[in-house]
């Protein structure tokens, strides 16, 4: 924002109107100056231009910025005390008069704070600096700013998030490339306004969901599809790749690590490399341990993992092994075991509580797998599901209970949590 770009340099695209530099530069010292007095701003834009603005204005302001996860009452409710202004759409408004000189941000003294609920749905909060963030880009930029190009940016996800907001708002600032100002929540509007060379900024809860889109034409395929959030089926990477025309490159990381990692699966659960400076360890249950050009010291993980040369294989979280029938059986290897059936697109396993627990599974059936529920029905689908789990599993770690769905319950990110598959449990109707 100091040093500047051309005043025409294309910023962002609304509607199929370009913002140039010189108006987005004119809005963030606007915003400063309307924020002068702020020290923690709750931001809460919906369009991401607006977003941007809000997020260098209060920067520029010398205020720390706060993330919630999303504008509810109830998560603003929860979050009260830690911020003393919501920044949202309407309070930026057009530029006025007056604006803030904008002089270099420090980036070691600029903070975002973000909140993860992880699996277990407990608010975590989390502060990453400006200059944490553009060690990650750089590293970003370094292993794939070569084969994106020029081309927009346009995405499924929000950047309320650190991976819509490194991917689809910062990595595009930093690099020159314009972003579009929406969130497409449906492939079709993504398509419609998808140019040739574009870059598509995605996640499982979308990729698990193009099934029955036209594949794209050469002319009009993205330059790189990126996926975060969960690991992404291979089935969905296949058919990703079918109608995309690329293969999703699928981010590993964390609010608390950044962007770690990275796989393409060109067979099918292919292990994931670690990207340029970042090193891991794995203690004596396999918890991943890392050590990123991003943050300092370790960040202790609850990622279990087999480490391999250049990087590991992914085994599934430890706070998703559980105990049944004194044995531990891990949600992750049974969901993995379940998804290699033919009859099975997708799997999630959840303990449910009681005396003594009970294992269930929600499952999305292939085409093959629809055939056999429908002529056998639920009750005997379910014995053979467990049936041709024995060979992998013991007893203990065969689901007694199943639902069959349409779509795992999954959240903006893709994360399937653990609370809401049991809400699939509720009515006993299995």
């Amino acid at each position: 924002m100091a040093e500047g770009r051309p005043d025409s340099h294309p910023v962002s695209l609304c509607d199929g109107q370009t913002i140039p530099f010189a108006r987005f530069r004119a809005e963030v010292a606007c915003a400063a100056f309307r924020l002068r007095d702020c020290r923690r701003g709750a931001l809460l834009c919906r369009d991401s231009h607006a977003f941007a603005v809000g997020l260098f204005g209060l920067l520029h302001a010398g205020a720390e910025v706060v993330l919630p996860p999303n504008g509810q009452p109830g998560t603003l409710a929860c979050l009260a005390g830690m911020f003393d202004r919501i920044v949202d759409d309407e309070l930026l408004g057009p530029p006025a008069e007056h604006g803030l000189p904008l002089s270099p941000i420090e980036p070691e003294q600029a903070r975002i704070t973000f909140f993860t609920s992880g699996t277990t749905g407990v608010p975590k909060q989390v502060t990453r600096t400006l200059g944490m963030l553009e060690r990650e880009l750089a590293t970003l930029d370094g292993a794939w700013g070569g084969e994106l190009g020029s081309g927009p940016v346009l995405a499924t996800v929000t950047h309320q998030h650190l991976y819509g907001l490194t991917f689809k708002l910062l990595w595009p600032l930093a690099a020159g490339r314009p972003f579009d100002t929406g969130t497409h929540e449906v492939w079709e509007t993504l398509l419609a306004a998808l140019s040739p060379g574009a870059v598509v900024i995605t996640s499982p809860a979308h990729l698990t969901r193009t099934g029955g889109l036209p594949a794209l034409r050469e002319a009009h395929r993205p330059s790189a599809v990126f996926s975060a959030g969960a690991p992404l089926p291979a089935a969905a990477a296949a058919e990703a790749h079918q109608v995309l025309g690329r293969l999703p490159i699928e981010i590993f990381g964390s609010t608390e690590t950044g962007a770690f990692a990275t796989r393409r699966q060109a067979r099918g659960d292919e292990d994931w490399t670690l990207l340029p400076g970042n090193l891991l360890r794995a203690d004596a249950e396999g918890r991943l341990a890392l050590s990123s050009p991003y943050v300092p010291g370790w960040t202790e993980t609850a990622d279990l993992v087999e480490p391999r040369q250049g990087g590991f294989r992914f085994l599934g979280r430890s706070d998703r092994v559980v105990k049944i029938e004194g044995k531990r059986v891990g949600l992750a290897e049974i969901e993995a075991v379940l998804a290699a059936l033919p009859w099975i697109a997708a799997a999630a396993a959840v303990l449910l509580p009681g005396r003594p627990g009970r294992l269930a599974a929600a499952v999305v059936l292939t085409d093959e797998g629809r055939e056999r529920l429908a002529a056998l029905g639920g009750f005997r689908f379910g014995r053979l599901l467990c049936s041709a789990m024995s060979a992998r599993c013991e007893p203990a770690g065969r689901p007694k209970r199943w639902r069959f769905v349409e779509h795992l319950p999954a959240r903006a990110m893709g994360k399937c949590i653990d609370r809401d598959v049991a809400a699939l449990f509720t009515e006993d109707t299995a």
